[in-house]
């Protein structure tokens, strides 16, 4: 075929043209001919695009941790609630991991909040008893179980290792000077009161069998003299296996009133049968953020899970926050 001049210098100066403006695809006609032209780039919405996109911002911290302890100076940790969102706030539902959602997410949020050789404070009765250093992790839980890390305690001497106790970072609000703090023991009028009050609170005419499983004395704000933690049982006991016909769990936190007694501040009654077992017993406390947090152990017929309770000043008492099903996070590593 022959091509006539100008024809020629109409395709040479064209190809450059649509070179340059970067067409993905383009066909060029002469002369009863054609060429394709395609942008060999890949499309814009690659996986690596994607990826980025899809990545959730890790929330801001600082964390509120619980940690088992055990006398030979090893611990573990888990997170369990946000600290410093709204004053005064303390928001259990920031911890959950959304692994389905972002599958980076796990790994970026660990090695931020588990940093090895990052120190936290540890607290129990609201005052702190020395700290923690962190190791690393220990468990590769998936879900929406919170990640466990195993840490180092440095207890300040004289003072009692506890089985649980709070852990933050410095400077989040809490107390940071170590202080010894007294760990007496359920007075004989707590064990006097206790029944009683049991009785009260569970009513009807089986109250009476009402057996005590835990009770301990507990710090109340304003307070000079100790309140009272206690459990009781109808039917059924703390170990895991299934109930008693008509099982019922009672929790109570009380205070002392010189002129009352001791006076229920927080209550929680349960009638359950097989495969709905729910009792509490308590296990430690704190302020912070203007919050006091209790936590509790939540038992049912195969499990114990940690639970929580964050009470705004003269607010209501009640359980805000339980660990999701087959979390169980500090038993997973074998410490209680």
């Amino acid at each position: 075929m022959i091509i006539a001049g100008g024809e020629r210098m109409r395709l040479i100066v064209a190809a450059p043209v649509l070179v340059m403006a970067g067409v993905t695809a383009c066909q060029v006609d002469w002369g009863g001919g054609s060429i394709s032209l395609e942008n060999p780039a890949p499309p814009p919405d690659s996986s690596a695009a994607t990826l980025e996109r899809t990545q959730i911002p890790l929330q801001p911290g600082p964390y509120l941790f619980i940690a088992a302890l055990d006398r030979s100076g090893g611990a573990v940790v888990t997170p369990v609630a946000r600290l410093g969102g709204e004053p005064g706030a303390v928001e259990f539902s920031d911890v959950a991991i959304p692994s389905t959602d972002d599958p980076t997410y796990r790994a970026r949020f660990d090695s931020v909040v588990f940093a090895s050789g990052r120190e936290l404070e540890l607290l129990t009765g609201g005052e702190r008893i020395g700290s923690l250093v962190l190791d690393g992790l220990a468990d590769g839980t998936v879900g929406a179980c919170g990640s466990v890390a195993r840490a180092r305690s440095m207890i300040v001497p004289g003072e009692s290792t506890p089985a649980v106790a709070f852990a933050v970072p410095s400077a989040s609000g809490a107390v940071t000077v170590p202080r010894r703090t007294a760990t007496p023991g359920a007075t004989s009028s707590m064990q006097v009161a206790g029944p009683v009050l049991a009785e009260r609170l569970i009513g009807g005419d089986r109250a009476f069998l009402a057996q005590r499983v835990a009770m301990a004395p507990v710090r109340l704000e304003g307070d000079t003299l100790p309140g009272m933690t206690a459990t009781y049982l109808i039917a059924d006991s703390l170990a895991a296996g299934p109930p008693g016909n008509e099982a019922v769990s009672l929790f109570f936190m009380a205070r002392f009133e010189p002129t009352e007694g001791y006076v229920p501040v927080w209550q929680e009654v349960r009638r359950y049968g097989t495969g709905d077992k729910e009792a509490f017993a308590h296990l430690d406390w704190m302020r912070i953020d203007g919050q006091r947090v209790d936590v509790v152990r939540r038992f049912d017929d195969s499990s114990e899970r940690l639970a929580l309770s964050a009470t705004p000043a003269d607010g209501e008492r009640s359980v805000s926050w339980v660990e999701p099903p087959g979390c169980a996070a500090l038993q997973r590593v074998g410490i209680r």
